[in-house]
């Protein structure tokens, strides 16, 4: 079931339904960056519909709809077993395996990417995935993950560097 059909089934044509449908194609890329399987994705995105029904989504409905995404990807992740998680990709995985994506290049070029974004902190992939990916900037990170903002620059200066690193 797409999104779409999600927001309407869970929401009932409200304004939660509204700010889904015009924050959905990011909302399904940062929970893929997240999660790093469609499956997990889809899923993550369903609890972020039930969630966009039954809570206020305030002045800014992105940020919270990225908050609600960012918990949905950790407590799946938290309730997927080590063993039954998705591989990361590894160093051997073929770059024709790897999809290329406008923002990044060429399928090795996204590999790459998604092999050091694999080796970040949890807390520092969020910042980084909800600023390159969710556009947003460190305030509006701050408030979806919630912390401070000087935690969230931390994060997000340390995870960028690491993902600098050797380039």
């Amino acid at each position: 079931m797409g999104l779409h059909a999600v927001a309407e089934e869970k929401t009932g044509g409200s304004t939660a339904e509204t700010a889904l449908r015009e924050h959905a194609a990011v909302l399904g890329r940062v929970c893929m960056a997240l999660t790093g399987d469609r499956a997990a994705a889809e899923q993550a995105l369903e609890r972020v519909a039930r969630e966009a029904g039954q809570k206020p989504l305030g002045d800014k409905p992105k940020v919270t709809l990225l908050g609600f995404a960012r918990v949905a990807c950790a407590t799946h992740a938290s309730r997927t077993p080590l063993g039954a998680r998705s591989p990361r990709p590894s160093a051997d995985t073929r770059a024709d395996d790897a999809p290329a994506t406008e923002r990044v290049g060429s399928a090795e070029d996204a590999r790459i990417a998604r092999d050091k974004l694999a080796k970040l902190k949890p807390t520092e992939r969020e910042a980084v995935v909800l600023t390159l990916v969710g556009g947003l900037d460190a305030t509006d990170v701050a408030a979806a993950c919630g912390v401070d903002l000087g935690t969230a620059k931390t994060r997000i200066a340390r995870g960028l560097s690491q993902l600098m690193e050797g380039t």
